[in-house]
């Protein structure tokens, strides 16, 4: 039995996020905003998750794609991934603009004390998107991601530890993963050679 052509397409669109690039930029990118925040330039996190989307584009063209090709997935789906992308960018930006804000304030005792939950507050804003980016491509790992930084924040909560501390420990898991699944994925898939003969 043919399986349908939308099918077809779901799998070549989870499989298109299967090279471990996307997870390094993502691990990268709250691994920075976490050093930020622990030196004391938190504003400075606000840059990262932007240029790591602005980045994934030109560096999956120059290691991704000449090992796998270029795929054109339907008009719709491309718009929606575009779409996609430049909404999780604003929006790790502005959660990280809130996050920052909030906090700030809430230190220097301009608004009341915060309530205990608030040093895992910018790791609870972190995991949404990537839940959210695990349903949109279906794949689980992100889902995965997700439920770290969640734990991550229950226990930051727990400890009474800082924000950046849960920020680094989740970013450095996340890199390390991508790091793993795209060393996988060069090894597996080297660029081909145009052969002599």
């Amino acid at each position: 039995m043919k399986k349908p052509i939308g099918f077809l397409e779901q799998s070549a669109f989870r499989s298109f996020w299967n090279d471990g690039l996307l997870d390094v930029m993502l691990g990268l990118a709250i691994l920075l905003v976490g050093i930020s925040w622990w030196q004391d330039a938190p504003v400075l996190g606000i840059l990262f998750p932007p240029i790591a989307v602005s980045l994934w584009h030109p560096i999956r063209k120059k290691l991704v794609e000449p090992r796998m090709g270029f795929v054109e997935f339907s008009g719709s789906r491309e718009i929606k991934a575009r779409s996609f992308r430049y909404g999780l960018a604003s929006f790790f930006a502005g959660t990280m603009l809130l996050g920052v804000l909030i906090y700030s304030l809430w230190n220097n005792e301009i608004l009341p004390k915060p309530a205990e939950w608030v040093g895992g507050f910018p790791l609870v804003l972190t995991g949404i998107p990537a839940v959210f980016f695990a349903l949109f491509t279906g794949c689980k790992r992100f889902s995965v991601y997700g439920l770290i930084m969640f734990v991550s924040a229950i226990e930051l909560v727990i400890l009474g530890r800082e924000p950046h501390e849960g920020l680094i420990a989740c970013g450095v898991i996340i890199l390390i993963s991508g790091l793993v699944i795209l060393t996988r994925f060069i090894t597996r898939y080297p660029v081909p050679t145009d052969d002599p003969s």
